[in-house]
């Protein structure tokens, strides 16, 4: 075997064994994407619920605070019937 068939055969390798590596790379690299797409999903889905159960308490606060007032305004008015 000469030298020159020797460094044509470690160039192939080479080329092989680089695109092999890039082909990895490049399958690790669309897996890592998929999963953070996965994880930005769900944290997607998370955030639309926070903001559902914040309108949902910010809308009973609202009520309650309604409740009172109607509350007192019959308190009030009923103190005044007694004066």
């Amino acid at each position: 075997m000469t030298i020159d068939r020797v460094i044509s055969l470690t160039q192939l390798f080479s080329i092989v064994g680089g695109i092999a590596f890039f082909g990895l790379e490049a399958g690790r690299r669309d897996e890592r994407l998929q999963v953070t797409t996965v994880k930005v999903d769900e944290l997607a889905r998370i955030v639309t619920d926070l903001t559902k159960a914040q309108v949902a308490s910010a809308t009973g606060q609202a009520g309650a605070q309604r409740e009172l007032d109607e509350l007192r305004a019959r308190i009030e008015r009923l103190e005044t019937r007694h004066n």
